[in-house]
């Protein structure tokens, strides 16, 4: 627990509460008010004003009421086309995060490839899923190297989050094969896959037992609006609908307008924001492999660095330069690791003092 007007360190909070969770950093990162914030997953880059307007015209027609739980036609119509599939195999969702939720909560025992988002882990904690995690390693390039399952769900995040990395295509079908050998469903949070600068296929084009997350919260910035969506079989996609009935009734109309004009600019905006964040990515490479390890990304917005010291000393020293980034540790337990989210336009110069922390503890 914080208690206002107490500047703690972060290495202080950890002696005080245990192990942390992301939200608990992220709280402590606001009460330290840092200039520079590359700890969330939060654009920088803002809705384009188009998107706005279709929610506000939406909303001034009287557009205000309950809708169909699976999402109005013309927004299932229009992703359906884009993604190639169905409408009846594509529902609309609260976020990406209400179709993971659903998907882990009828799970007996979940896999995760780490470093992974830590909501997975958070979200089957919640329902008391026990989680089975597959480590792998900056040696390897992060690749898994895995030869059997023993899960029932398996949830695998390319452009992935912290890495920013995509994994090479035969060794997806790898995964995908022993998923299906085992009769293992898989959900693929492709919620990035529209901001990589790599050849990146979808997983459902190579297996049929993929349900597929996507969001249009990070190419669009439309985090706010919450507002995504799931593709797989009918059978599938039948039950998120159910879940959803439970919870959220439905997604506001005027919310799935404004998805609508974004699926109308995906082109113009998918190649504005990558370019964004493939020129962002390069300079965090250049600057940071100068004194760090590190992979340069395919894609997303992160990058997932070793620092080579312990995180939460390399976390406590930035912070106190005015930059924040998150430890390590809270991604699968890598603890001289950071993750950088590139959102910020003064981004050069947060490597730069990277650079020069580094090179104090170096010296120190």
């Amino acid at each position: 627990m914080i208690i206002l007007g107490e500047k703690l360190t972060l290495s202080e909070l950890r002696k005080r509460l245990g192990k942390l969770s992301l939200y608990d950093i992220s709280t402590w990162v606001k009460s330290r008010n840092p200039e520079i914030r590359l700890d969330l997953g939060q654009p920088d880059v803002p809705v384009d004003e188009r998107i706005i307007e279709a929610a506000v015209n939406s909303l001034r027609r009287g557009e205000t009421g309950y809708t169909a739980t699976a999402g109005i036609n013309e927004l299932r119509e229009i992703i359906a086309e884009r993604e190639g599939v169905d409408p009846d195999e594509v529902v609309v969702g609260a976020g990406g995060k209400i179709m993971l939720s659903a998907a882990i909560m009828r799970a007996s025992l979940v896999g995760l490839i780490s470093p992974h988002w830590t909501a997975y882990e958070r979200t089957a904690s919640s329902f008391d899923t026990p989680v089975k995690f597959f480590k792998t390693s900056i040696e390897d390039g992060w690749i898994p190297h895995l030869q059997e399952l023993g899960v029932d769900l398996l949830i695998l995040n390319y452009p992935n989050n912290p890495t920013g990395r995509i994994i090479p295509k035969e060794s997806i079908r790898e995964i995908l094969e022993l998923a299906e050998d085992e009769d293992v469903k898989v959900i693929s949070d492709e919620v990035y896959a529209e901001i990589s600068w790599r050849d990146f296929t979808p997983l459902r084009e190579m297996s049929e037992n993929v349900i597929t997350v996507k969001s249009f919260s990070k190419l669009f910035s439309m985090t706010g609006f919450r507002l995504g969506y799931a593709i797989g079989p009918k059978k599938d996609i039948r039950e998120l609908q159910k879940f959803m009935e439970a919870t959220i009734t439905c997604v506001p109309i005027f919310v799935q307008r404004a998805g609508i004009r974004a699926m109308e600019l995906w082109d113009e905006i998918r190649a504005r924001i990558s370019e964004v964040y493939r020129k962002r990515g390069e300079l965090a490479y250049k600057i940071l492999s100068k004194k760090f390890q590190l992979t340069p990304p395919d894609g997303a917005f992160y990058i997932f660095v070793d620092t080579g010291v312990d995180s939460t000393l390399f976390v406590d020293k930035m912070v106190d330069e005015g930059i924040s980034m998150f430890p390590g540790d809270v991604f699968g337990g890598y603890d001289t690791f950071v993750r950088i989210s590139l959102v910020s336009d003064r981004l050069e110069y947060a490597l730069g003092k990277m650079v020069k922390v580094k090179e104090e503890l170096e010296d120190s």
